[in-house]
């Protein structure tokens, strides 16, 4: 038996969702996933066919917050939750892909001295994942550089695990999908995620104002659908991509995205440039604005502040950058260097090292 844990946002779900492809092709039957008992991770748990565990849990805040009160108790109840679940169905090893939900279940392996393997996504970590870290046997990392903050611990540099969907991805399927009129360069948004209404209005006022040189796909996250003025043939507006994503992707010459390295290693996976808008920090603890900085840096994208987002500065930049085919190339080539390939391998020996 082996348990992954985490959730929330889709760069904790999707590399566990990777994770648990890649044991199941090598026979893995017995998994199960602890994770937020409200969350997103639920339906792809489901979707994966693995027991599918939710827990009580709280945000750890670096500032005073009442909040933080209420949260001490669901973190301590989130813990004795895991505890019972851990216990009972015995795994030999936990995975997690941090967030704050992957704090009880850690902490409960530990007191049932369960290997922990922890994994992190982005440059410098974040809070969740330094906790884990104290407790874990191995430590996972997605960039390089971020194996200097783990001294002590065994690292291992694998990459961001990549979902089968985004690895196997075709172009000719993603045009088909979208059925765009005009054989015009693609270009897409990757919005809908935690943060991201900057994005999604900057893109429906470039909707509405400009006549788009384009086509457009517009990821916008759900509920946030909106019906814009005339009927516009180079424009697709979904609230979620799922199985399609990688075909998307892949059918791209632009891609337009926050800064989150699950986002950032699907861009590199698939060897595409990018537009990259980072979260500020008055909205993140940073982590995108280094993330994009070390792509903008190594020449793999362009970057936008989120205070300096305009649909003026978007489309101009956008225009500008399809007319280079030449900079589109050596971006999406560089793109591809800075991410490490087959993440989900690596990770999946690792963990079958403890038994499967």
């Amino acid at each position: 038996m082996i348990a992954v844990t985490g959730g929330g946002t889709g760069g904790h779900i999707f590399p566990n969702v990777a994770v648990i492809e890649e044991l199941g092709r090598r026979g893995v039957t017995r998994i199960c996933w602890i994770g937020d008992r409200k969350g997103k991770e639920i339906e792809w748990a489901r979707g994966l066919g693995v027991a599918f565990y939710g827990i009580r849990t709280g945000k750890l805040r670096r500032y005073f917050s009442f909040k933080n009160i209420a949260d001490i108790f669901n973190v301590l109840i989130g813990i004795a939750q895991s505890y019972r679940i851990l216990k009972k169905n015995g795994p030999s090893v936990l995975f997690s892909k941090g967030g704050f939900v992957s704090v009880p279940p850690a902490i409960a392996a530990r007191m049932l001295h369960i290997p922990v393997i922890t994994h992190e996504s982005d440059i410098h970590p974040g809070m969740a994942t330094k906790i884990i870290a104290k407790r874990a046997k191995a430590v996972c990392v997605s960039f390089e550089k971020a194996a200097s903050f783990f001294e002590g611990k065994e690292v291992h540099y694998t990459g961001n695990p990549m979902r089968a969907a985004i690895r196997l991805a075709n172009r000719e399927k993603g045009r088909r999908f979208l059925d765009f009129s005009e054989e015009l360069p693609i270009v897409t948004v990757l919005g809908g995620s935690l943060g991201a209404s900057s994005m999604n209005e900057t893109v429906f006022g470039m909707f509405e104002e400009h006549e788009l040189p384009f086509n457009l796909v517009h990821q916008c996250g759900r509920g946030h659908v909106r019906q814009l003025s005339g009927g516009n043939t180079r424009y697709r507006q979904y609230e979620f991509i799922a199985d399609e994503m990688g075909d998307v992707l892949a059918a791209s010459n632009l891609i337009i995205s926050r800064a989150g390295a699950g986002a950032l290693h699907e861009i590199g996976c698939l060897g595409l440039p990018s537009i990259l808008i980072p979260l500020p920090k008055s909205k993140s603890r940073g982590e995108q604005i280094d993330n994009a900085r070390f792509f903008q840096d190594n020449g793999a994208a362009a970057v936008i502040e989120d205070r300096q987002l305009s649909s003026h500065l978007l489309s101009e930049t956008i225009c500008k950058m399809l007319a280079d085919e030449h900079l589109l190339a050596e971006m999406g080539r560089k793109a591809s260097t800075l991410c490490r390939k087959n993440a989900e391998r690596e990770i999946a020996s690792i963990l079958m090292r403890f038994g499967g």
